[in-house]
């Protein structure tokens, strides 16, 4: 399961809208417990894909940001957990190119929909063990700021601490 907090899915839409046409992408930041990647911040990243026609379709991270992102995710008691993604006026759906690209099973790959420049629904997937294909994950967007780093996780009304399972 993928949860995200209510300020990091704008922080992603509005991210989708303002790289429209292009794919925009980044780093989902948070920790995994319980087989749940909670999210509390993104690292939004240039789609650096080669060749600029081809970026309403492709995206490219550079290992470079990516490096850069994670580390100071660490520094701050965080780990990328997943990764973000746009389809500008297509459905939020994992392609056989997400396939062939992904690497890491137990990242959540969230992709949103933006059809003419408005986010709309978004999907996560997560990679098989065997990375033969993608199955879908829930999404849930928890009220409040929740701050994992703590040892204290707020999901909406419900206080989870290190005795409580998520």
């Amino acid at each position: 399961m993928l949860v995200l907090t209510q300020e990091v899915d704008a922080q992603i839409r509005a991210h989708g809208a303002a790289t429209y046409p292009e794919e925009g992408c980044g780093l989902l930041l948070g920790v995994m417990a319980n087989d749940r990647n909670l999210v509390t911040a993104i690292r939004p990243l240039p789609n650096v894909w080669p060749d600029a026609a081809e970026r309403r379709t492709r995206f490219r991270i550079d290992p470079q940001d990516w490096r850069a992102a994670e580390l100071d995710a660490l520094a701050n008691g965080l780990d990328v957990v997943g990764i973000f993604h746009s389809h500008p006026d297509h459905p939020p759906v994992a392609s056989a190119r997400d396939l062939a690209w992904a690497s890491w099973p137990g990242y959540s790959y969230l992709i949103t929909e933006v059809r003419q420049g408005q986010p709309g629904s978004g999907r996560s997937w997560q990679l098989a063990a065997d990375r033969s294909g993608f199955v879908e994950e829930e999404i849930e967007i928890a009220a409040g700021d929740w701050g994992v780093g703590t040892r204290d996780l707020r999901l909406g009304k419900r206080i989870l601490n290190d005795q409580a399972p998520l």
